[in-house]
């Protein structure tokens, strides 16, 4: 979605039209059920997560300024919403469900227990990484976020986060191929 037919549709739901609410669900939808299943490693908070976001973006649409980049403006209302989730209920759950945290990822050449133990291998990978690595590796990955749009998200420096996300896949790379995981 552009910024532009962002734009339209966050103007429709402060006209109170959910259609507008229904175009942006549309186009990040699954994005930001993945955000947050990456995040809460559990099917049924990120659902419940992804449902609050988009009420909570129906309620705050008149917040947002054009030209200040719809998808850096969406993804740190979500990284607030996961923040407040961990500090409710400060707990970190496996992924119970593996096509949830794949969605797509059965096929005819897959069985489901291959994809269990492959989520089950990305899931300890990741956990080896620092906070801030695993914060850059599922924001670039999971919610298909520039790194510009990371670094401002975290207002951190644009070479900052490309070095640490370079880093992080260096050392998911190494494990990975040394067969580290715990």
């Amino acid at each position: 979605m552009t910024d532009a037919a962002f734009e339209a549709a966050a103007g429709k739901i402060r006209a109170g039209d959910r259609d507008g609410l229904r175009e942006i669900y549309d186009a990040y939808g699954d994005t930001i059920y993945r955000l947050f299943l990456s995040k809460t490693h559990h099917r049924e908070d990120a659902e419940d997560l992804t449902s609050d976001y988009f009420l909570r973006l129906w309620e705050c649409a008149g917040e947002y300024r054009p030209g200040q980049g719809h998808r850096g403006w969406m993804m740190t209302i979500a990284r607030n919403m996961a923040t407040d989730h961990f500090r409710k209920h400060s707990r970190m759950t496996p992924v119970e469900d593996a096509e949830a945290a794949a969605p797509g990822a059965f096929t005819e050449h897959t069985s489901a227990e291959d994809t269990v133990i492959g989520e089950m291998t990305v899931t300890a990978l990741l956990d080896r990484l620092n906070e801030d690595e695993q914060e850059i590796v599922r924001m670039h990955i999971a919610a298909e976020l520039t790194f510009r749009e990371i670094a401002s998200i975290l207002k951190r420096p644009l070479g900052t986060v490309a070095w640490k996300y370079r880093t992080a896949m260096e050392k998911l790379r190494r494990l990975a191929k040394e067969g580290e995981i715990v």
